[in-house]
């Protein structure tokens, strides 16, 4: 497995598999719901390779990978036997406020949709480029079986939201299904806008259209949870076959029907009609508004919230006047990541900028967001105002979306479907433009640079840069040739190619993160191995073995993980030196590097790279 090596690091850095209640993913993240959230680390799982960000939202751990995140989700669950079900029962939930359990089951039931979301709104953007440039004719065959790719998702989401809510909830799959049936129950849905309703036992069942609709099937099957534990508990075992199901429907359809589908409903309706009613008031000032915060939503996960205002403003008005907003902010945050290549001079940091900045225009903008715009808080800033710029421009026009897209550029060819499209492009020119501005002069060179080393490597077998790790330092001294050793054993390369330190000050210091593999219990010695894989011993002094420990401090233990610059052993310099040559030699025993000449003597610390090795 490609990321096994991370994956293990992350378990172990959040507690264990044991300390893990659920786990998912959305299209960025790792999502983890913990027993204990005090038993993460977040420093240290932020310092694994792979991982862009690591945060707690919701009293969720979100460790933030970007669009490869399925890959590592997929490994995650093979290499720790873990699941989307909860390992372990918790009152945890209990203590969160309401808010954020609302949140937390919106995110929940929503993420294992998002796919299916996300393929329907590509495909809508495909129908758009097809249908603009006259490739096919709107009233071909071709068209129509497109059209319904697309649309499907849409109509029919009630169901992909019940089998999502059912497993969030616990309860019977197929029946949570059912219970989408019969929301979109072709006889009702076709009555919609001929009669007020139908009557069930002389109740009245409100003739609704419940397509693309999202509150009210959760709330159905949050019902269903209850009714199916109860009538499972008290009926017999010989008749729970036929008998459970049968009860459960008898009495949660209805109920669905009469109560809770149309209270969805009409809490579906307030929540568009305030954000409609605020766009109605003012869009100048709430397209600003709604545009400035996207990025802030997203960081601390409250645009969950918005998708299902989404879904009901589409659902009831038949078109959205959020999702261009978010379009706007995207383009903002694009803009605003790829123009910090001209402020930065690492080229490290470029390449991170070159490949999180067009992702960003293709709609994943996490890595884009934690990978530099919340590194450098005048980008956030410039992001934050540009968004909103082009936001207030487009909701001022405006401009009202048709169908449900994926906010990236390709999604321009569905918005070129719908009237005021000008708009939409001169909203994106004002976002992107005026983000470029505001970073140009508010963000200030970033003038460091990639360390070199100061040894080249040689003889190196891999040449993929992934594989690499920077060795440094691990004892400020003057640096030296391994042939200079005055024992064969290192100085003949036997045990590997590598440099010698002349300690100045008595202190070893990791060379890279990593783990101590060995440590000798006198501590003249240790050996560290790369979290990708690459193995170094740091041998302090010769014949300092004889000394018995004497002079010498360990202050890890073998196995502990470590990061670069962590102490290890610190020791008497000076009463060493008495005896015993100190010259420690640095053997990469998976690399070979070698020592120039002109190197000799280079006085060097902790934080000087002084060569890059391979596994």
């Amino acid at each position: 497995m490609k990321h096994e090596k991370e994956i293990k690091d992350i378990v172990e850095n959040i507690g264990g598999a044991a300390n893990v209640k659920r786990v998912t993913h959305c299209m960025t993240r790792l999502r983890f719901n913990l027993i204990d959230n005090g038993k993460a680390d977040l420093n240290k799982i932020s310092e694994i390779d792979g991982v862009l960000n690591t945060q707690i939202q919701n009293d969720q751990l979100q460790v933030v990978i970007g669009p490869a995140v399925a890959d590592w989700y997929d490994e995650l669950l093979e290499v720790t036997g873990l699941s989307e079900s909860s390992n372990t029962a918790s009152n945890e939930e209990n203590k969160k406020g309401v808010i954020s359990r609302i949140l937390d089951v919106l995110s929940n039931i929503f993420l294992p949709v998002i796919p299916a979301i996300a393929a329907a709104g590509m495909l809508k953007a495909i129908l758009g480029l097809l249908s603009t440039f006259a490739i096919i004719s709107a009233k071909s065959d071709t068209y129509i079986v497109l059209n319904l790719m697309a649309d499907t998702t849409f109509y029919f989401l009630p169901f992909l939201l019940a089998i999502s809510a059912s497993k969030l909830f616990k309860t019977n799959t197929i029946l949570a299904a059912v219970l989408a049936g019969a929301l979109l129950y072709p006889t009702l849905i076709n009555e919609v806008g001929k009669i007020s309703s139908y009557h069930f036992l002389r109740l009245p069942i409100p003739v609704i259209s419940y397509s693309s609709s999202v509150i009210p099937i959760i709330l159905s099957v949050w019902l269903m949870s209850y009714i199916y534990k109860f009538v499972n508990k008290h009926m017999p075992d010989m008749l729970k076959v036929i008998f459970v199901p049968t009860v459960v429907l008898l009495i949660t359809i209805p109920i669905e029907l009469i109560v809770l589908g149309p209270l969805g409903n009409y809490v579906g309706e307030l929540l568009s009609g305030f954000f409609m009613s605020l766009f109605s008031f003012s869009g100048l000032i709430a397209g600003f508004v709604m545009g400035a915060l996207r990025p802030l939503m997203v960081i601390t996960g409250m645009h969950q919230a918005i998708t299902p205002v989404v879904f009901q403003n589409f659902a009831s008005k038949g078109y959205d006047v959020l999702m261009p907003t978010m379009l706007m902010s995207t383009f903002a945050q694009a803009a605003g990541v790829l123009t910090m290549i001209i402020k930065v001079k690492s080229v490290k940091e470029k390449s991170v900028i070159y490949s999180s900045g067009l992702s960003a225009f293709l709609g994943i903008t996490e890595p884009a967001l934690y990978g530099v715009i919340i590194k450098y808080k005048r980008v956030l800033l410039s992001v934050c105002i540009g968004g909103g710029l082009g936001s207030a421009y487009v909701s001022m026009m405006g401009y009202h979306l048709g169908s449900f897209t994926p906010s990236n550029v390709l999604s321009l060819a569905v918005y070129a479907m719908y009237p005021k499209f000008i708009h939409i492009v001169i909203g994106a020119l004002i976002s992107v433009v005026s983000t470029v501005i505001l970073v140009f002069v508010l963000q200030p060179v970033n003038p460091i640079k990639d360390k070199k080393p100061i040894i080249k490597t040689n003889s190196i077998n891999s040449t993929d840069e992934s594989d690499e790790v920077e060795v440094y330092a691990p004892i400020e001294g003057k640096l030296t040739s391994l042939q200079n050793v005055p024992d064969t054993t290192f100085s003949s390369g036997a045990m590997g190619d590598g440099f010698a330190i002349i300690p100045e000050k008595g202190v070893v210091e990791a060379p890279f993160d990593g783990t101590v593999e060995v440590i000798a219990n006198t501590g003249h010695a240790v050996g560290l191995r790369s979290n990708n894989g690459v193995e170094i011993l740091i041998h302090i002094g010769i014949d300092t073995v004889e000394l018995n420990g004497k002079y010498f401090t360990v202050l890890v233990t073998q196995g502990e993980k470590v990061t670069q610059g962590q102490e290890l052993v610190k020791f008497d310099l000076e009463a060493i030196k008495k005896n015993y040559n100190v010259i420690s030699p640095v053997i990469v025993t998976t690399g070979k590097v070698a020592t120039d000449k002109k190197h000799e003597g280079i006085e060097i610390k902790p934080s000087d790279l002084i060569t890059v090795a391979h596994p």
